[in-house]
């Protein structure tokens, strides 16, 4: 059986546009297996949807695809972490990719864009806390829990939702562990991150876990 490489997109014609044309190059030239996930209603929706992107890249991903590693388009392609992924899965429903990592200024993502998306030691503001957002689990474990749910629409909390029905209904046997590889995250506009109670997904999210 066989592990894909997942990474949810939508086109916004603007700066993330510019680094996931750079990033999908550098996939592109690893020997994973790629697969860029739609959100089939963005259109008619007018708002992305990652649980709905990559609900139906699972759903119709070829049956060889046993396991899939999620990156978000804005992540710096990590061959090693997705083999440790897919070695993990041998013995585990899903995992955690990431405990610590570096974020890009908006001038360090232009200048690594210009430089030919080469990395500059020292770029970013560093942080050790573990992100949800980027996670592995077998195609088994997605569907036991329903995938992702596609309540949440734009941005927020999807991914943190995915993750507690993952521990309550499919936990882990063993203490979650890390690779010792460093989530790389480019610049994006912050200006979607609203995290108020105007937010639904933060409506949502607290109506469902309290």
């Amino acid at each position: 059986m066989s592990t894909a490489v997942i990474v949810p997109w939508g086109t916004d014609n603007g700066p993330r546009e510019r680094v996931w044309t750079c990033v999908r190059k550098l996939w592109e030239r690893t020997d994973c297996d790629l697969i860029v996930a739609a959100d089939p209603l963005f259109t008619e929706r007018g708002k992305f949807s990652v649980s709905r992107a990559v609900n139906q890249a699972v759903r119709l991903a070829p049956a060889e695809y046993d396991r899939f590693v999620l990156f978000g388009a804005d992540f710096l392609p990590c061959v090693a972490t997705v083999r440790w992924a897919a070695t993990e899965l041998d013995g585990q429903p899903w995992t955690l990719l990431f405990d610590r990592g570096v974020g890009l200024s908006e001038e360090d993502t232009a200048r690594w864009i210009e430089a030919g998306s080469q990395v500059a030691a020292g770029f970013g503001e560093r942080f050790s806390s573990p992100c949800v957002g980027p996670i592995a689990f077998t195609r088994v474990t997605f569907e036991k829990v329903g995938g992702f749910d596609e309540r949440y629409e734009g941005w927020g909390y999807e991914d943190v939702d995915l993750w507690y029905r993952l521990q309550r209904d499919v936990p882990r046997t063993a203490a979650q562990n890390y690779p010792g590889t460093a989530l790389v995250q480019f610049w994006h506009p912050v200006t979607h991150h609203d995290m108020s109670q105007a937010n639904p997904n933060v409506r949502l999210f607290a109506e469902t876990w309290g």
